[in-house]
């Protein structure tokens, strides 16, 4: 009899019992894609390889855009020729790679403000220093010039140089090296990466500091995806007041401020 009333018991106790209940898991959130920034190692200050990890000036800007973004980071590295193609493509978000907006360049892309005025400059064997004392000497000479191909000093030097003996290179190591070896008399290139250059080789290189013309150096998006080239403009306008800018220039590019206030030589 006991048994059977702790049996009943335990029964009535089971039957009161309400099932089990399973936990609805909360929706996932959304993934944010990462900022995808199309880059080229096109050398110091911009992009290149230290201690085995691509470091400079643009990466500094990409990992800081992306965390002001509230996006993660992925950089993809591509040939500088095709950094256009990359993000009018979509398979990539934003050129940040010491481009110079341009005409020709702003109808391919939409570019963020200008992060720096820039512009060229003229590096020449050490010993030549003294034939070099202006813009006007550079333009002037009949000798070679060297420029790396597809920037914005081949177009330069075609429409203002005098010069007929224009050669063309695929890196500013090679035309830097051509200057060495006395095949070209002078290399005109961006100033950020002329002067550093110069300064890692004072034996042999001097660059002349009058800026032939003047650029402005900026980050490029595709022409539909305004709202995000819009979001990089405002970024950028409180990097200025925070200091955030002035602090990353100042890290690769020291002589920042007397690029942005050097006039034009020609």
């Amino acid at each position: 009899m006991r048994g059977a009333l702790l049996l009943c018991l335990a029964a009535l106790g089971l039957a009161g019992c309400p099932a089990p209940q399973h936990a609805v898991p909360a929706p996932a959130a959304p993934a944010v894609p990462p900022l995808r920034v199309a880059i080229a190692r096109i050398g110091p200050p911009y992009a290149f390889v230290q201690g085995g990890q691509l470091v400079g000036l643009e990466v500094d800007f990409a990992h800081e855009l992306a965390a002001a973004l509230g996006r993660p980071l992925e950089l993809v590295e591509t040939a500088w020729e095709e950094l256009i193609p990359v993000v009018r493509a979509h398979r990539a978000d934003v050129v940040m790679s010491g481009m110079t907006i341009t005409r020709a360049r702003q109808v391919q892309l939409a570019f963020a403000d200008p992060y720096l005025r820039s512009g060229l400059l003229a590096v020449m064997r050490s010993e030549d220093a003294a034939r070099f004392r202006s813009a006007t000497d550079v333009l002037a000479t009949n000798e070679p010039i060297g420029v790396v191909g597809g920037t914005t000093a081949e177009k330069f030097v075609r429409e203002h140089a005098r010069t007929p003996g224009l050669m063309v290179y695929p890196d500013t190591w090679a035309a830097l090296d051509e200057l060495r070896q006395r095949r070209v008399r002078l290399v005109v290139h961006d100033a950020p990466v002329a002067i550093w250059f110069a300064a890692a080789d004072e034996a042999n290189l001097a660059v002349l500091l009058q800026l032939l013309d003047e650029e402005q150096l900026g980050w490029g998006f595709a022409r539909d995806d305004e709202a995000l080239r819009d979001q990089a403009t405002a970024v950028l306008a409180r990097w200025r007041t925070d200091g955030t800018r002035d602090a990353i220039l100042t890290r690769w590019v020291p002589y920042w401020k007397r690029l942005e206030a050097r006039p034009v030589g020609r």
